[in-house]
Protein backbone atom coordinates (compact mmCIF):
# COMPACT_ATOMS: atom_id res chain seq x y z
CA UNK A 1 0.00 0.00 0.00
CA UNK A 2 1.19 3.54 -0.77
CA UNK A 3 0.12 6.93 0.53
CA UNK A 4 -2.37 8.34 -1.98
CA UNK A 5 -2.78 11.93 -0.89
CA UNK A 6 -0.72 14.52 0.84
CA UNK A 7 -1.62 16.31 4.02
CA UNK A 8 0.32 18.75 6.14
CA UNK A 9 2.48 16.22 7.98
CA UNK A 10 3.35 13.92 5.11
CA UNK A 11 4.54 16.92 3.10
CA UNK A 12 7.12 17.59 5.80
CA UNK A 13 9.31 14.67 4.83
CA UNK A 14 8.53 14.81 1.10
CA UNK A 15 10.23 18.21 0.93
CA UNK A 16 13.06 16.88 3.07
CA UNK A 17 16.10 18.55 1.50
CA UNK A 18 14.73 22.07 1.78
CA UNK A 19 13.02 21.47 5.10
CA UNK A 20 15.90 19.69 6.82
CA UNK A 21 18.24 22.55 5.95
CA UNK A 22 15.88 24.94 7.72
CA UNK A 23 15.52 22.60 10.71
CA UNK A 24 19.27 22.25 11.12
CA UNK A 25 19.76 26.03 10.91
CA UNK A 26 16.99 26.50 13.49
CA UNK A 27 18.58 23.97 15.85
CA UNK A 28 21.96 25.69 15.44
CA UNK A 29 20.36 29.05 16.24
CA UNK A 30 18.77 27.64 19.40
CA UNK A 31 22.02 25.97 20.50
CA UNK A 32 23.91 29.25 20.16
CA UNK A 33 21.14 31.42 21.61
CA UNK A 34 20.48 29.52 24.83
CA UNK A 35 22.51 30.20 27.96
CA UNK A 36 24.62 27.93 30.11
CA UNK A 37 22.92 25.10 31.92
CA UNK A 38 23.40 24.69 35.67
CA UNK A 39 26.54 22.49 35.64
CA UNK A 40 27.76 22.82 32.06
CA UNK A 41 30.95 24.71 32.99
CA UNK A 42 31.70 22.13 35.65
CA UNK A 43 31.61 19.35 33.06
CA UNK A 44 33.94 21.25 30.75
CA UNK A 45 36.37 21.72 33.66
CA UNK A 46 36.14 18.02 34.49
CA UNK A 47 36.99 17.19 30.89
CA UNK A 48 40.02 19.47 31.14
CA UNK A 49 41.17 17.88 34.42
CA UNK A 50 40.85 14.35 33.05
CA UNK A 51 42.65 15.21 29.82
CA UNK A 52 45.51 16.90 31.70
CA UNK A 53 45.75 13.90 34.03
CA UNK A 54 45.94 11.46 31.12
CA UNK A 55 48.46 13.55 29.19
CA UNK A 56 50.67 13.65 32.29
CA UNK A 57 50.40 9.82 32.51
CA UNK A 58 48.79 10.10 35.94
CA UNK A 59 51.35 12.37 37.55
CA UNK A 60 48.96 15.29 38.07
CA UNK A 61 47.09 14.93 41.37
CA UNK A 62 43.64 16.38 40.72
CA UNK A 63 40.31 16.25 42.50
CA UNK A 64 37.28 14.72 40.76
CA UNK A 65 33.62 14.83 41.72
CA UNK A 66 30.60 12.68 40.74
CA UNK A 67 32.19 11.60 37.49
CA UNK A 68 31.12 7.97 37.93
CA UNK A 69 27.56 9.01 37.09
CA UNK A 70 28.25 10.32 33.62
CA UNK A 71 30.39 9.96 30.51
CA UNK A 72 33.92 11.11 31.27
CA UNK A 73 34.91 10.07 27.73
CA UNK A 74 32.44 12.51 26.24
CA UNK A 75 33.51 15.32 28.58
CA UNK A 76 37.14 14.87 27.52
CA UNK A 77 36.18 14.75 23.84
CA UNK A 78 33.98 17.83 24.21
CA UNK A 79 36.69 19.82 25.96
CA UNK A 80 39.40 18.72 23.51
CA UNK A 81 37.39 19.91 20.50
CA UNK A 82 36.71 23.28 22.14
CA UNK A 83 40.47 23.85 22.54
CA UNK A 84 40.83 23.91 18.75
CA UNK A 85 38.83 27.15 18.64
CA UNK A 86 39.33 30.53 20.39
CA UNK A 87 38.55 30.33 24.10
CA UNK A 88 35.92 33.08 23.81
CA UNK A 89 33.76 30.65 21.82
CA UNK A 90 34.21 27.65 24.12
CA UNK A 91 30.57 27.49 25.24
CA UNK A 92 29.17 27.97 21.75
CA UNK A 93 31.45 25.23 20.35
CA UNK A 94 30.46 22.93 23.21
CA UNK A 95 26.79 23.51 22.37
CA UNK A 96 27.40 22.71 18.71
CA UNK A 97 29.20 19.48 19.66
CA UNK A 98 26.23 18.45 21.81
CA UNK A 99 23.94 19.35 18.93
CA UNK A 100 25.83 17.12 16.48
CA UNK A 101 25.49 14.10 18.79
CA UNK A 102 21.80 14.86 19.41
CA UNK A 103 21.11 15.11 15.69
CA UNK A 104 23.00 11.84 15.29
CA UNK A 105 20.55 10.30 17.77
CA UNK A 106 17.67 11.39 15.54
CA UNK A 107 19.43 9.85 12.53
CA UNK A 108 20.03 6.69 14.56
CA UNK A 109 16.37 6.16 15.43
CA UNK A 110 15.39 6.79 11.81
CA UNK A 111 17.79 3.98 10.86
CA UNK A 112 16.19 1.71 13.47
CA UNK A 113 12.77 2.53 12.01
CA UNK A 114 14.00 1.73 8.53
CA UNK A 115 15.44 -1.63 9.67
CA UNK A 116 12.22 -2.59 11.42
CA UNK A 117 9.67 -1.07 9.03
CA UNK A 118 10.44 1.04 5.96
CA UNK A 119 11.95 4.27 4.68
CA UNK A 120 8.74 6.29 5.07
CA UNK A 121 8.40 5.35 8.73
CA UNK A 122 12.08 6.28 9.16
CA UNK A 123 11.53 9.78 7.77
CA UNK A 124 8.39 10.35 9.83
CA UNK A 125 10.17 9.20 13.00
CA UNK A 126 13.02 11.59 12.29
CA UNK A 127 10.64 14.56 11.98
CA UNK A 128 8.59 13.59 15.05
CA UNK A 129 11.61 13.17 17.33
CA UNK A 130 13.14 16.42 16.08
CA UNK A 131 9.97 18.26 17.07
CA UNK A 132 9.63 16.59 20.46
CA UNK A 133 10.13 19.70 22.65
CA UNK A 134 11.88 18.08 25.61
CA UNK A 135 14.37 16.29 23.35
CA UNK A 136 14.93 19.31 21.10
CA UNK A 137 15.29 21.61 24.09
CA UNK A 138 18.19 19.59 25.47
CA UNK A 139 20.05 19.07 22.21
CA UNK A 140 22.39 22.04 22.51
CA UNK A 141 23.50 22.37 26.12
CA UNK A 142 22.77 19.06 27.86
CA UNK A 143 26.04 17.10 27.72
CA UNK A 144 24.88 14.39 30.14
CA UNK A 145 21.55 12.94 29.12
CA UNK A 146 21.76 13.49 25.35
CA UNK A 147 24.92 11.41 25.06
CA UNK A 148 23.15 8.53 26.87
CA UNK A 149 20.30 8.82 24.34
CA UNK A 150 22.86 8.79 21.52
CA UNK A 151 24.58 5.66 22.82
CA UNK A 152 21.35 3.83 23.62
CA UNK A 153 19.92 4.49 20.15
CA UNK A 154 23.02 3.48 18.23
CA UNK A 155 23.57 0.36 20.36
CA UNK A 156 20.09 -0.83 19.37
CA UNK A 157 20.71 -0.08 15.70
CA UNK A 158 24.15 -1.73 15.63
CA UNK A 159 22.78 -4.77 17.49
CA UNK A 160 20.00 -5.24 14.94
CA UNK A 161 22.54 -4.92 12.13
CA UNK A 162 24.80 -7.49 13.80
CA UNK A 163 21.97 -9.99 14.24
CA UNK A 164 21.06 -9.63 10.58
CA UNK A 165 24.62 -9.79 9.24
CA UNK A 166 26.60 -12.05 11.54
CA UNK A 167 27.59 -14.28 8.61
CA UNK A 168 29.43 -11.38 6.94
CA UNK A 169 32.77 -11.26 8.75
CA UNK A 170 33.82 -7.76 7.64
CA UNK A 171 30.53 -6.19 8.73
CA UNK A 172 30.62 -8.14 12.00
CA UNK A 173 34.02 -6.77 12.97
CA UNK A 174 32.85 -3.24 12.32
CA UNK A 175 29.66 -3.65 14.38
CA UNK A 176 31.50 -5.23 17.33
CA UNK A 177 34.11 -2.48 17.42
CA UNK A 178 31.54 0.30 17.11
CA UNK A 179 29.29 -1.26 19.77
CA UNK A 180 32.18 -1.27 22.24
CA UNK A 181 33.01 2.36 21.50
CA UNK A 182 29.41 3.60 21.63
CA UNK A 183 28.73 1.74 24.90
CA UNK A 184 31.85 3.26 26.48
CA UNK A 185 30.90 6.76 25.33
CA UNK A 186 27.48 6.44 26.95
CA UNK A 187 28.51 5.38 30.42
CA UNK A 188 30.71 6.35 33.20
CA UNK A 189 29.30 4.11 35.06
CA UNK A 190 25.75 5.39 34.65
CA UNK A 191 23.17 3.11 36.26
CA UNK A 192 20.31 4.46 34.16
CA UNK A 193 22.30 3.69 31.01
CA UNK A 194 23.04 0.10 32.04
CA UNK A 195 19.43 -0.39 33.04
CA UNK A 196 18.26 0.89 29.68
CA UNK A 197 19.94 -2.05 27.94
CA UNK A 198 18.01 -4.74 29.84
CA UNK A 199 15.15 -4.98 27.28
CA UNK A 200 17.70 -5.21 24.45
CA UNK A 201 19.56 -8.05 26.20
CA UNK A 202 16.30 -9.93 26.77
CA UNK A 203 15.35 -9.36 23.14
CA UNK A 204 18.69 -10.76 21.92
CA UNK A 205 18.33 -13.89 24.07
CA UNK A 206 14.76 -14.55 22.95
CA UNK A 207 15.67 -13.82 19.33
CA UNK A 208 18.55 -16.26 19.08
CA UNK A 209 17.07 -19.04 21.24
CA UNK A 210 13.37 -18.87 20.43
CA UNK A 211 11.85 -16.34 17.98
CA UNK A 212 14.53 -16.23 15.24
CA UNK A 213 12.66 -13.56 13.27
CA UNK A 214 15.69 -11.38 12.51
CA UNK A 215 18.75 -13.64 12.65
CA UNK A 216 19.65 -15.71 9.59
CA UNK A 217 19.43 -19.50 9.65
CA UNK A 218 23.22 -19.88 9.96
CA UNK A 219 23.43 -17.70 13.04
CA UNK A 220 26.11 -18.99 15.44
CA UNK A 221 25.53 -18.73 19.19
CA UNK A 222 29.15 -19.62 19.82
CA UNK A 223 30.33 -16.78 17.61
CA UNK A 224 27.92 -14.45 19.39
CA UNK A 225 29.58 -15.20 22.75
CA UNK A 226 33.01 -14.70 21.24
CA UNK A 227 31.97 -11.41 19.62
CA UNK A 228 30.31 -10.25 22.84
CA UNK A 229 33.57 -10.83 24.69
CA UNK A 230 35.52 -8.80 22.12
CA UNK A 231 32.92 -6.02 22.35
CA UNK A 232 33.18 -5.98 26.16
CA UNK A 233 36.99 -5.78 26.01
CA UNK A 234 36.82 -2.72 23.71
CA UNK A 235 34.18 -1.18 25.99
CA UNK A 236 36.03 -1.85 29.25
CA UNK A 237 39.43 -0.64 28.04
CA UNK A 238 37.99 2.64 26.78
CA UNK A 239 35.88 3.10 29.90
CA UNK A 240 38.75 2.53 32.32
CA UNK A 241 41.21 4.77 30.44
CA UNK A 242 38.95 7.79 30.97
CA UNK A 243 37.48 6.74 34.33
CA UNK A 244 40.64 7.83 36.08
CA UNK A 245 39.57 7.45 39.71
CA UNK A 246 39.41 3.67 39.16
CA UNK A 247 43.06 3.45 38.09
CA UNK A 248 44.18 2.30 41.52
CA UNK A 249 42.28 -0.95 40.97
CA UNK A 250 40.58 -1.27 37.62
CA UNK A 251 39.10 -4.70 38.43
CA UNK A 252 37.39 -3.86 41.71
CA UNK A 253 36.71 -0.11 41.99
CA UNK A 254 34.35 0.16 38.97
CA UNK A 255 32.06 -2.47 40.44
CA UNK A 256 32.25 -0.94 43.91
CA UNK A 257 31.15 2.41 42.48
CA UNK A 258 28.33 0.72 40.60
CA UNK A 259 27.17 -1.10 43.74
CA UNK A 260 27.27 2.21 45.61
CA UNK A 261 24.64 3.69 43.29
CA UNK A 262 22.17 1.05 44.51
CA UNK A 263 22.32 2.16 48.13
CA UNK A 264 19.49 4.17 49.64
CA UNK A 265 22.02 6.71 50.90
CA UNK A 266 23.27 7.39 47.38
CA UNK A 267 22.62 10.99 46.32
CA UNK A 268 22.64 12.55 42.91
CA UNK A 269 21.14 15.71 41.47
CA UNK A 270 18.29 17.77 42.91
CA UNK A 271 16.58 16.50 46.05
CA UNK A 272 12.97 17.30 45.28
CA UNK A 273 10.42 17.68 42.47
CA UNK A 274 7.33 19.64 41.58
CA UNK A 275 4.99 17.70 39.30
CA UNK A 276 1.54 19.10 38.50
CA UNK A 277 1.44 21.02 41.78
CA UNK A 278 2.63 18.12 43.93
CA UNK A 279 5.98 18.28 45.72
CA UNK A 280 7.97 15.05 45.77
CA UNK A 281 11.27 13.93 47.24
CA UNK A 282 13.51 12.70 44.40
CA UNK A 283 14.12 9.31 46.04
CA UNK A 284 10.44 8.71 46.75
CA UNK A 285 8.76 9.27 43.39
CA UNK A 286 5.87 7.11 42.19
CA UNK A 287 6.55 4.48 39.53
CA UNK A 288 4.08 6.49 37.39
CA UNK A 289 6.37 9.54 37.50
CA UNK A 290 7.63 9.11 33.92
CA UNK A 291 4.14 8.48 32.51
CA UNK A 292 2.76 11.56 34.26
CA UNK A 293 5.67 13.71 33.08
CA UNK A 294 5.12 12.54 29.50
CA UNK A 295 1.42 13.33 29.78
CA UNK A 296 2.22 17.00 30.39
CA UNK A 297 5.40 17.27 28.29
CA UNK A 298 4.31 15.55 25.07
CA UNK A 299 2.66 17.46 22.21
CA UNK A 300 -1.09 17.02 21.95
CA UNK A 301 -0.87 15.56 18.45
CA UNK A 302 1.73 13.06 19.73
CA UNK A 303 -0.61 11.80 22.46
CA UNK A 304 -3.51 11.68 20.00
CA UNK A 305 -1.47 9.53 17.60
CA UNK A 306 -0.83 7.06 20.41
CA UNK A 307 -4.58 6.76 20.90
CA UNK A 308 -4.96 6.27 17.14
CA UNK A 309 -2.33 3.54 17.18
CA UNK A 310 -3.97 1.63 20.02
CA UNK A 311 -7.30 1.68 18.19
CA UNK A 312 -5.89 0.76 14.78
CA UNK A 313 -3.65 -1.92 16.26
CA UNK A 314 -6.62 -3.58 17.93
CA UNK A 315 -9.11 -3.30 15.05
CA UNK A 316 -6.88 -3.18 11.94
CA UNK A 317 -3.99 -5.36 12.97
CA UNK A 318 -4.15 -7.34 9.72
CA UNK A 319 -3.47 -4.17 7.77
CA UNK A 320 -0.27 -3.57 9.73
CA UNK A 321 0.80 -7.20 9.41
CA UNK A 322 0.33 -7.20 5.64
CA UNK A 323 2.41 -4.05 5.35
CA UNK A 324 5.24 -5.04 7.70
CA UNK A 325 6.76 -8.47 8.21
CA UNK A 326 6.69 -9.70 11.85
CA UNK A 327 4.89 -6.51 12.82
CA UNK A 328 3.53 -7.61 16.23
CA UNK A 329 6.94 -8.95 17.20
CA UNK A 330 8.62 -5.63 16.40
CA UNK A 331 5.95 -3.65 18.21
CA UNK A 332 6.41 -5.83 21.27
CA UNK A 333 10.13 -4.96 21.28
CA UNK A 334 9.40 -1.22 21.03
CA UNK A 335 6.72 -1.25 23.73
CA UNK A 336 8.92 -3.20 26.16
CA UNK A 337 11.62 -0.54 25.74
CA UNK A 338 9.06 2.21 26.32
CA UNK A 339 7.51 0.80 29.49
CA UNK A 340 10.70 -0.65 30.96
CA UNK A 341 11.79 2.61 32.71
CA UNK A 342 8.47 2.72 34.54
CA UNK A 343 8.87 -0.92 35.58
CA UNK A 344 12.45 -0.28 36.72
CA UNK A 345 11.32 2.56 39.00
CA UNK A 346 9.37 -0.01 40.99
CA UNK A 347 12.53 -1.89 41.97
CA UNK A 348 15.52 0.49 41.63
CA UNK A 349 15.98 3.12 44.38
CA UNK A 350 17.39 5.75 42.04
CA UNK A 351 16.73 9.48 42.61
CA UNK A 352 14.57 10.97 39.85
CA UNK A 353 14.15 14.71 39.23
CA UNK A 354 13.64 17.31 36.47
CA UNK A 355 10.73 15.54 34.82
CA UNK A 356 11.87 13.12 32.11
CA UNK A 357 15.35 14.60 31.65
CA UNK A 358 17.06 11.46 32.97
CA UNK A 359 14.98 9.39 30.55
CA UNK A 360 15.70 11.21 27.30
CA UNK A 361 16.99 7.87 25.98
CA UNK A 362 13.38 6.60 25.89
CA UNK A 363 12.17 9.33 23.52
CA UNK A 364 13.71 8.03 20.25
CA UNK A 365 11.85 4.70 20.37
CA UNK A 366 8.82 6.47 21.80
CA UNK A 367 8.62 8.44 18.53
CA UNK A 368 8.23 5.36 16.33
CA UNK A 369 4.66 4.55 17.39
CA UNK A 370 3.19 7.92 16.26
CA UNK A 371 5.04 7.46 12.96
CA UNK A 372 3.23 4.16 12.45
CA UNK A 373 -0.09 5.84 13.19
CA UNK A 374 0.61 8.55 10.62
CA UNK A 375 1.61 6.01 8.02
CA UNK A 376 -1.56 4.01 8.62
CA UNK A 377 -3.69 7.14 8.23
CA UNK A 378 -1.93 8.09 5.00
CA UNK A 379 -2.33 4.72 3.32
CA UNK A 380 -6.02 4.63 4.27
CA UNK A 381 -6.74 8.22 3.33
CA UNK A 382 -9.54 7.28 0.91
CA UNK A 383 -11.92 6.52 3.78
CA UNK A 384 -13.81 9.59 5.02
CA UNK A 385 -13.32 8.66 8.67
CA UNK A 386 -9.52 8.53 8.32
CA UNK A 387 -9.57 11.78 6.35
CA UNK A 388 -11.25 13.35 9.37
CA UNK A 389 -8.62 11.88 11.72
CA UNK A 390 -5.90 13.23 9.40
CA UNK A 391 -7.47 16.68 9.64
CA UNK A 392 -7.47 16.54 13.45
CA UNK A 393 -3.80 15.51 13.50
CA UNK A 394 -2.86 18.34 11.14
CA UNK A 395 -4.72 20.94 13.23
CA UNK A 396 -3.13 19.68 16.44
CA UNK A 397 0.31 19.70 14.86
CA UNK A 398 -0.03 23.25 13.53
CA UNK A 399 -1.21 24.45 16.95
CA UNK A 400 1.73 22.69 18.57
CA UNK A 401 4.18 24.11 16.03
CA UNK A 402 3.08 27.67 16.86
CA UNK A 403 3.68 26.96 20.55
CA UNK A 404 7.02 25.29 19.72
CA UNK A 405 8.27 28.41 17.93
CA UNK A 406 6.98 30.76 20.64
CA UNK A 407 9.11 29.17 23.38
CA UNK A 408 12.39 29.39 21.41
CA UNK A 409 15.04 28.60 22.61
CA UNK A 410 13.69 27.12 25.87
CA UNK A 411 11.86 24.17 24.35
CA UNK A 412 12.55 21.92 27.34
CA UNK A 413 10.11 24.12 29.31
CA UNK A 414 7.25 23.04 27.01
CA UNK A 415 3.96 22.08 28.64
CA UNK A 416 0.84 21.00 26.77
CA UNK A 417 -2.86 21.72 27.22
CA UNK A 418 -3.23 19.04 29.91
CA UNK A 419 -0.87 20.96 32.23
CA UNK A 420 -3.53 23.61 32.78
CA UNK A 421 -3.78 27.37 32.39
CA UNK A 422 -0.47 29.04 31.53
CA UNK A 423 -0.65 31.62 34.34
CA UNK A 424 -0.72 28.81 36.94
CA UNK A 425 2.16 26.73 35.58
CA UNK A 426 4.82 28.25 37.86
CA UNK A 427 3.06 26.77 40.86
CA UNK A 428 2.73 23.36 39.19
CA UNK A 429 6.09 22.69 37.48
CA UNK A 430 9.77 23.63 37.71
CA UNK A 431 9.91 25.17 34.27
CA UNK A 432 13.44 26.51 33.81
CA UNK A 433 15.16 23.93 36.02
CA UNK A 434 18.41 24.39 34.07
CA UNK A 435 18.45 28.15 34.68
CA UNK A 436 19.31 28.63 31.00
CA UNK A 437 17.21 31.82 30.71
CA UNK A 438 19.53 33.66 33.13
CA UNK A 439 21.68 34.84 30.20
CA UNK A 440 18.73 36.58 28.55
CA UNK A 441 17.52 37.88 31.90
CA UNK A 442 20.81 39.60 32.79
CA UNK A 443 21.16 41.00 29.27
CA UNK A 444 17.80 42.72 29.81
CA UNK A 445 18.70 44.06 33.27
CA UNK A 446 19.73 47.73 33.49
CA UNK A 447 20.38 49.50 36.78
CA UNK A 448 22.85 52.18 35.60
CA UNK A 449 25.70 50.19 37.14
CA UNK A 450 24.85 51.40 40.64
CA UNK A 451 25.94 49.16 43.49
CA UNK A 452 23.37 46.51 44.28
CA UNK A 453 23.31 43.67 46.76
CA UNK A 454 21.90 40.60 45.06
CA UNK A 455 21.43 36.95 45.93
CA UNK A 456 20.18 33.92 44.02
CA UNK A 457 17.69 31.11 44.29
CA UNK A 458 17.37 28.08 42.06
CA UNK A 459 20.28 28.98 39.80
CA UNK A 460 24.04 28.51 39.62
CA UNK A 461 25.36 31.72 41.15
CA UNK A 462 28.70 31.34 39.37
CA UNK A 463 26.96 31.48 35.99
CA UNK A 464 25.04 34.62 37.01
CA UNK A 465 28.32 36.27 38.03
CA UNK A 466 29.80 35.34 34.65
CA UNK A 467 26.98 37.04 32.76
CA UNK A 468 27.06 40.12 34.99
CA UNK A 469 30.78 40.41 34.30
CA UNK A 470 30.26 40.03 30.55
CA UNK A 471 27.84 42.95 30.64
CA UNK A 472 30.28 45.07 32.61
CA UNK A 473 27.96 45.26 35.62
CA UNK A 474 30.83 45.11 38.08
CA UNK A 475 28.92 46.69 40.96
CA UNK A 476 26.54 43.77 41.29
CA UNK A 477 27.70 42.19 44.55
CA UNK A 478 26.42 38.73 45.51
CA UNK A 479 25.61 38.38 49.20
CA UNK A 480 23.49 36.12 51.40
CA UNK A 481 19.72 36.27 51.04
CA UNK A 482 19.41 37.99 54.42
CA UNK A 483 21.62 40.86 53.20
CA UNK A 484 20.30 41.14 49.65
CA UNK A 485 17.99 43.79 48.19
CA UNK A 486 17.44 41.76 45.02
CA UNK A 487 17.19 38.08 44.18
CA UNK A 488 17.77 36.49 40.77
CA UNK A 489 15.87 33.23 40.41
CA UNK A 490 13.88 30.61 38.55
CA UNK A 491 10.96 28.71 40.10
CA UNK A 492 13.22 25.90 41.36
CA UNK A 493 12.02 23.94 44.37
CA UNK A 494 13.61 24.90 47.70
CA UNK A 495 13.05 24.36 51.41
CA UNK A 496 11.20 27.07 53.29
CA UNK A 497 13.39 26.20 56.28
CA UNK A 498 16.62 24.34 55.49
CA UNK A 499 16.67 22.72 58.92
CA UNK A 500 13.38 20.86 58.33
CA UNK A 501 13.62 18.23 55.57
CA UNK A 502 10.15 17.03 54.65
CA UNK A 503 7.64 17.50 51.84
CA UNK A 504 5.50 19.99 53.78
CA UNK A 505 8.53 22.28 54.01
CA UNK A 506 9.14 22.51 50.22
CA UNK A 507 8.14 25.51 48.13
CA UNK A 508 9.48 27.32 45.05
CA UNK A 509 11.81 30.31 44.82
CA UNK A 510 9.01 32.42 43.34
CA UNK A 511 6.77 31.66 46.31
CA UNK A 512 9.48 31.99 48.95
CA UNK A 513 10.70 35.44 47.92
CA UNK A 514 7.93 37.93 47.30
CA UNK A 515 8.47 41.40 45.89
CA UNK A 516 8.52 43.50 42.74
CA UNK A 517 9.79 41.97 39.50
CA UNK A 518 12.23 44.40 37.87
CA UNK A 519 12.97 42.29 34.80
CA UNK A 520 11.65 38.92 33.68
CA UNK A 521 12.03 36.27 30.98
CA UNK A 522 8.80 34.64 29.86
CA UNK A 523 7.72 32.40 27.03
CA UNK A 524 4.13 31.92 25.97
CA UNK A 525 2.93 33.66 29.18
CA UNK A 526 4.96 31.36 31.43
CA UNK A 527 7.48 33.14 33.70
CA UNK A 528 10.88 31.42 33.49
CA UNK A 529 13.16 33.68 35.54
CA UNK A 530 13.17 37.05 37.24
CA UNK A 531 15.24 39.59 39.11
CA UNK A 532 13.03 40.63 42.01
CA UNK A 533 13.37 43.49 44.50
CA UNK A 534 12.68 41.95 47.92
CA UNK A 535 13.32 44.83 50.30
Amino acid sequence: MKPRKNNFLISIYKKKNYLFSILILYSVYCALKIGLSWDEQFHIRQGKLILNYLLSFGYKNVDFLYRENYSSIYWVFNYFITTIFPKNFQIEISHLINLVFSLSTIIGVSKISKELFNDKIAKLTLVILFFFPVFFGHMGFNNKDTIVAFSHTWIIYLTIRYLKNQKFEDKCKKYIFLLGIVAAIGTGIQLVFFGSLVPLIIFILYEIFYFKKIVNKNFSKKKLLYDALKCFIVFYILLIIFWVDTHQNIFILPFEYLAGTLKDSYWTGWSYNLLNGNFLLSNEVSFLYIAKSLLYKSPEYFIFLYIVFICTFLFFNDSYRKEFKNFNYKIFFIIINIIYPTISLMVIPYPIYDGIRLFLWTLPLLSIIPSLSLYFLFINNKLIFFKFINLIVSILFIGFLINFIKITPYHYTYLNYFAGHKTNLNSKFENDYWGASIKELINKFDFNNEKILISSCGINEGIAKKYFKQRGLSKAQFVTLDEADYVIMTNRTVYINKEVENIDNITTCFEKYKGQDLVTVSRNKVLLSTIRKIK
